[in-house]
């Protein structure tokens, strides 16, 4: 099940309830509803980036804001405290929007440079196989229903879940988990933690960055999805091909103009970022 990074966008009221807000601006993009291909876009979500450097930097003098908005808790990590300086969202106007990837480079940076320091002090990791014959990048648990927020319920599978226990409690996948910037949207990629820090220093925090740049798609404060490079979707329409509101937005969006979208919004317009499956 793959993963997504989305920007979305909510008027300032929003801030009463970001997570109800969210539901409602989320709806018309759920997976398996019945809705068009167009707009089968997530199966769950969580507020999620200020752990793991996908988040925002915060302007200076705004740190102690209670509009701020943080990570909600990993459905098996607990709390995911925020990078100093950083959080998952808030008015745009607390938000420094122009260093993406700057945090995320970083984070990396301490990631890498710990597992090489743990590689020499504590025994080898043994790879996920060792523990049980699963498909690479398969998740020990599977969906039972939904909860409050549209996140699935997760109902442990126990073999999977015992080979997942088994291969976390080594000493240095535990100590890189218990890291406070590893981030909990890796967990799902656990069976490939090992290899990912077999390239060089310099490719694995530009890997990372990237990752924060390229995989983020964004949700309009009217209800446009817009993924990098494909022609944004309407919440309200069945079908690029019929939809009434594209006047002016038939081309893909770049990088560059979703930054812009971001950095004309009004100060009070709240933005968050999460992490779907999808």
């Amino acid at each position: 099940m793959a993963g997504l990074s989305i920007i979305v966008c909510l008027p300032p009221d929003a801030t009463a309830d970001v997570v109800g807000a969210l539901d409602v601006a989320l709806a018309p993009f759920e997976a398996y509803q019945g809705y068009p291909a167009e707009r089968d876009q997530w199966e769950s979500w969580r507020i999620a980036g200020g752990n793991d450097g996908h988040g925002f930097h915060i302007r200076p003098g705004a740190e102690d804001d209670p509009r701020l908005i943080h990570d909600q808790p990993h459905w098996s990590l607990g709390e995911q405290p925020s990078m100093p300086g950083m959080c998952t969202g808030g008015p745009r106007g607390l938000l420094d929007l122009t260093s993406a990837g700057a945090a995320a480079e970083v984070a990396a940076g301490q990631i890498w440079d710990l597992f090489h320091q743990l590689r020499d002090e504590l025994p080898p990791a043994l790879p996920m196989e060792h523990f049980a014959q699963l498909p690479r990048n398969q998740i020990p648990y599977v969906p039972i229903g939904r909860d409050e927020h549209g996140g699935f319920k997760l109902l442990p599978d126990p073999g999977r879940q015992q080979a997942g226990e088994q291969y976390r409690a080594q000493p240095l996948i535990r100590q890189l988990l218990e890291s406070p910037h590893f981030g909990a949207g890796a967990v799902a990629q656990l069976p490939e933690i090992l290899p990912w820090f077999t390239v060089s220093r310099e490719r694995y925090v530009a890997a990372r960055a990237e990752e924060v740049r390229r995989n983020s798609a964004l949700l309009t404060l009217d209800g446009w999805w817009v993924d990098l490079d494909l022609e944004p979707v309407h919440s309200a329409c069945d079908s690029l091909s019929t939809c009434p509101h594209r006047d002016g937005w038939t081309e893909p969006w770049t990088r560059a103009r979703i930054a812009t979208y971001l950095e004309e919004l009004p100060g009070d317009v709240i933005i968050v970022r999460l992490r779907c499956r999808v």
